[in-house]
């Protein structure tokens, strides 16, 4: 889109996880060495860990890729375990192209077992990769600390911080023994920031010299603080920006009206904080000043504070627009200068028509909602309930009374109109946008347009939206949309369950 128009032989900053941008620091270049010398020597399971958006899938593709360089190792990559014992176990062999003939536990472990003593033979190593290691199920990772120790398997969890926590769970003493190696995936350094993206610009033929200021750099890796999807998503939405503007060079006044559309109506800065900094410098006068405006001073600040509480009482008794992103406000930043094929307007789908109003009871949450209503649940369902409930500002909180709009699902909530009056199809919504290649890989999407919209679901979750288009019109779509789901593509009808 606005490759050409910046002379780049790719888009720098796609979200989707590529090995080919991985940027090696010291702490990566680390973790490679010691998840290779690991297998080698069969040192046990390891564990790696990190924030959301430091690039933990990435770092997957790249070390798969150079597991493939070594001759007796074979991988597995779970990357969604949201799964049973059984499951994972049969995915395994699947994985190995096996033929499973009995599906049982039992005869599953069985299977496998024999697999393993096999390779052992040959002086071969399984490495198993489980991606997002935090979401497997407690029973699950008990039941993995349980295997038969074989001097042919390795397993590898990557997942988020939580997954350490999960450790030391009652019955996951066993588990947590046999992982011999751990390591954390620390944030970027502000220099190792300012490298990053002159890294991921260098790839596509170009650099940060080129096309950023000094100061939308530094205001780029201050804000981002050291998390490269973040930085990725900030330098994409500002070349969409630029293009739209038809500027060449982004400069601090785009950066700062990118994070503004990013952060939503509220700054996640609070009213207090110019108090505080004021306090800061107030230590700035000479000491004898300081000594004589000391208690005017704190009178002035606890009159603030008072107004403050006064004003977030008053604030939170009032409706309040949604922090996340609702689905009326997916917008390319450069929409007002240039009409976008991807902006979505489902007002014109009349979806206020088609919803049932219900009222929260105790216990209850936007998944166990799905599954009542639509008898299954996942990100894509809870997504769309988000949508008709724009006062929700945290996927994982709602109150008990609560009245809370389910809309009915049918293939025309998925239509998704234009500004130039044409039709996208929003496919899914999911916790990774690595999804997305199972539409860029699909045969009867070549040709369209395959776009990533994140949007926060709380103020620790960052949701993604698939959206695929542009479509003619409205039957055009639903023919798409009725072949993705005899394919299993569409969660919202039951498609790939288990990476929703």
């Amino acid at each position: 889109m606005y490759n050409e128009f910046y002379g780049f032989s790719e888009r720098p900053f796609e979200l989707l996880p590529d090995p080919k941008f991985l940027f090696l620091t010291t702490s990566h270049r680390k973790i490679i060495a010691s998840v290779m010398d690991g297998t080698r020597n069969r040192r046990g399971f390891i564990s790696i860990t990190g924030e959301v958006g430091t690039g933990k899938t990435t770092l997957i593709r790249f070390l798969l890729g150079k597991f493939e360089y070594e001759e007796k190792v074979k991988t597995v990559f779970i990357f969604h375990p949201t799964i049973t014992f059984q499951e994972l176990l049969k995915n395994i062999l699947l994985e190995l192209d096996l033929k499973v003939v009995r599906d049982s536990k039992g005869a599953l472990l069985r299977q496998l077992n024999d697999y393993l003593n096999h390779m052992s033979a040959r002086d071969e190593t399984l490495v198993i990769i489980i991606d997002e290691a935090q979401d497997l199920f407690t029973g699950v990772m008990g039941e993995l600390g349980m295997l038969p120790k074989s001097a042919s398997l390795q397993i590898v969890f990557v997942g988020q911080l939580e997954f350490e926590d999960k450790l030391n769970s009652r019955g996951l003493k066993q588990l947590k023994q046999r992982i011999e190696i751990r390591h954390q995936i620390r944030l970027f350094s502000k220099e190792e920031s300012k490298d990053y993206i002159n890294h991921r610009l260098r790839l596509v033929r170009s650099s940060s010299s080129e096309t950023f200021t000094p100061k939308a750099i530094s205001m780029i890796c201050s804000h981002a603080r050291g998390i490269p999807r973040l930085i990725n998503l900030i330098c994409d939405n500002a070349f969409l920006t630029g293009y739209g503007l038809s500027q060449k060079e982004i400069d601090v006044d785009i950066i700062r009206e990118v994070i503004k559309d990013m952060e939503g109506p509220f700054s996640q800065k609070t009213f207090l904080s110019p108090i505080f900094t004021a306090v800061k410098e107030f230590r700035l006068f000479p000491p004898r000043l300081n000594f004589l405006l000391s208690r005017a001073s704190l009178i002035v600040l606890f009159l603030l504070c008072i107004g403050g509480l006064v004003f977030l009482i008053d604030r939170y008794f009032q409706p309040r627009p949604a922090k996340t992103w609702d689905i009326k406000s997916l917008k390319n930043p450069y929409v007002d200068t240039q009409p976008s094929p991807m902006l979505p307007l489902p007002q014109d789908n009349g979806w206020d028509k088609h919803y049932e109003v219900v009222t929260v009871e105790k216990g209850q949450t936007l998944s166990l909602l799905a599954q009542r209503y639509y008898h299954i649940a996942n990100t894509t369902l809870v997504a769309l309930i988000l949508d008709f409930n724009p006062e929700i500002t945290n996927a994982n909180l709602i109150r008990v009374d609560q009245r809370i709009k389910i809309p009915k699902m049918t293939e025309e909530l998925l239509i998704l109109l234009s500004t130039d009056r044409t039709y996208s199809i929003q496919v899914g919504t999911f916790k990774d946008p690595d999804f997305i290649r199972f539409y860029k890989n699909e045969p009867m999407l070549k040709g369209r347009e395959i776009r990533i919209f994140p949007r926060n679901v709380s103020s620790q979750d960052t949701w993604y939206r698939v959206v695929v288009g542009p479509f003619d019109n409205k039957e055009e779509c639903l023919t798409v949309i009725d072949q993705l789901k005899e394919k299993g593509l569409l969660p919202v009808f039951g498609g790939i369950l288990k990476m929703g």
